[in-house]
């Protein structure tokens, strides 16, 4: 019997619905190759996916920074969310924003635009693209989504200084021009199934009104509308592409589990499909005093779904970000009082809910440690997701108090086998953070040559 083929960009149909596939057996010719390249050719190795992920304010540096250097290394407080995964991702100091306070506005303001661009802001908002954009611009055709944008923070509680953009935005396309964010995780839940364009607010697929999708999205199971085709679908394929076809189905149906709970589990931020709803004065108040319990709900749902449009090969550029430039949750959960993020972090080591801070810390970098878990749980290749993977994991700024020297950096996976990991580098301080950049746009395969200010060449040290 012939054995059972499949197009690497089959997709799952239904009423206007369309759901991507991992990467499966049926897919490949049995040596390594997708179906469809020629005999000769060289097997194509899976692609690298590059993110941007932004924490706010920063880290207490001597509780983050390792003592000692390369492999073996005592896990720090503030990464001890991270240590099931040390082996998989590189802790770096000692490297300077260069940047950083040049342009309009404070600290923030700069920082925030800067995160990713390593450019001097104006007035616009980030003075040029930030790398993952750059690798959009040069490979994102290739994907159903050249890149996804996702922020945490939600439409009404948007910041302001020097523009709303500066503080608002870590991904840009060009010069003054940020990525527009998809902030509302129904959206970008069905941006993702439906290819609906991100960040219109509205569900506008070719054979559906606007409401007849928002009301689907709301109630009913998007599988639903596609269980004729899996039924097939699983009629024909391997015992080992059945089982990723299920975990993968699987792993939509959780996103949608939570999401269909959010009402009474997330409050009402999560309860309507669109980003804006009631009072806006009340609305923000309430998002202020959610802390961890609705803000790592949300992030979990967002990294998930970056998880799998990595997995789908539906984009292999994306940017999130955890808050804005003025993070101003309270962290209840995590024993603290009704005191800022953003006030807490200026108090500095001193002040008197210095305590709460190591755990703020330790929390966002657990949201890091699910979005790993994901990425590594996905065999792919000659081994996951993760390893085919680059993310850079930082924040807008060193320490809360505003310094921009030893800026807190985690660069996980190992970009298909060109990063090694595992591993503390410390570079002589300051070495500019643009140079990380540049290597992560060559290791993406770029054609760039300098990046960002004292991006003139790629760090040393990451692959050997």
């Amino acid at each position: 019997m012939k054995p059972f083929t499949l197009s690497r960009r089959k997709m799952l149909r239904g009423a206007g619905i369309a759901i991507g596939l991992p990467v499966l057996d049926a897919m490949m010719d049995g040596r390594g190759r997708w179906l469809g390249v020629a005999e000769g050719a060289v097997p194509m190795a899976p692609p690298v996916r590059v993110m941007a992920f932004h924490f706010p304010h920063g880290v207490i540096s001597s509780q983050w920074v390792p003592t000692t250097q390369g492999k073996g290394y005592a896990i720090t407080p503030g990464l001890s969310s991270l240590a099931a995964f040390q082996n998989d991702f590189n802790v770096i100091s000692g490297l300077q924003q260069t940047a950083w306070l040049k342009g309009p506005g404070g600290g923030h303001a700069n920082g925030v635009p800067d995160f990713a661009t390593a450019v001097p802001s104006v007035a616009t908002g980030a003075g040029g693209p930030s790398f993952e954009q750059v690798l959009a611009k040069e490979f994102g055709a290739a994907t159903k989504f050249r890149a996804l944008v996702a922020h945490n923070e939600q439409e009404g509680n948007l910041t302001e200084g020097a523009t709303t953009a500066h503080m608002n935005n870590i991904s840009w396309t060009d010069r003054g021009v940020f990525a527009p964010a998809e902030r509302d995780p129904r959206m970008f839940f069905m941006t993702l199934v439906s290819a609906i364009p991100a960040g219109t607010g509205t569900a506008t697929p070719a054979k559906a009104s606007p409401e007849a999708m928002a009301a689907m999205a709301r109630k009913k199971s998007v599988l639903d509308h596609v269980m004729e085709d899996i039924g097939a679908l699983t009629r024909r394929v391997g015992s080992t592409d059945k089982a990723r076809l299920d975990e993968h189905l699987t792993s939509i149906t959780e996103v949608e589990r939570i999401l269909a709970a959010a009402p009474a589990t997330v409050g009402s931020g999560c309860g309507q499909p669109d980003p804006i709803m009631g009072d806006p004065t009340t609305y923000t108040d309430g998002f202020r005093g959610i802390g961890s319990a609705i803000a790592g709900t949300r992030a979990k749902i967002f990294l998930r779904l970056i998880a799998t449009a990595f997995k789908c090969d539906l984009t292999r550029y994306a940017s999130f970000a955890l808050s804005n430039g003025f993070d101003d949750r309270y962290f209840p959960e995590l024993g603290g009082g009704m005191v800022f993020h953003h006030q807490i972090t200026h108090n500095g080591k001193y002040g008197p809910d210095a305590f709460i801070e190591p755990k703020i810390i330790s929390f966002f970098a657990s949201l890091l440690a699910y979005l790993l878990d994901q990425l590594k749980s996905s065999p792919e290749g000659n081994g996951t997701l993760l390893d085919n993977s680059l993310i850079y994991y930082g924040s807008e700024m060193a320490e809360g108090w505003h310094t921009n020297n030893n800026m807190p950096v985690v660069l996980a996976g190992r970009a298909g086998g060109q990063v090694v990991t595992g591993r503390h580098l410390a570079y002589p301080d300051p070495t500019p953070l643009a140079k990380l950049f540049l290597a992560m746009l060559k290791f993406g395969g770029s054609a760039t040559t300098t990046f960002g200010m004292g991006g003139d060449a790629p760090l040393e040290g990451l692959t050997a």
